[in-house]
């Protein structure tokens, strides 16, 4: 796989996070406070900016009370 594809994976994955986000109206700041991380952590993920971690992204999926695979779609 190449870089152009994982960059589109990784701004598919922020935009899911977002939508979830969004949809139980929880702020960056919350969601972050959450799973133990900062809102400009959650804005670089939702940006697609960042690669995140599995760990993470579970603890991100738990709180958003999803499974990591409807994050990764």
């Amino acid at each position: 796989m190449d870089d152009v594809e994982l960059n589109k994976r990784r701004k598919r994955l922020g935009n899911a996070v977002r939508v979830e986000r969004v949809e139980q109206r929880l702020s960056q700041e919350r969601l972050g406070r959450m799973v133990g991380t900062n809102q400009t952590y959650i804005s670089l993920l939702e940006a697609g900016e960042i690669n995140v971690t599995f760990n993470k992204l579970c603890r991100i999926a738990e709180a958003l009370e999803v499974e990591v695979s409807d994050l990764v779609r």
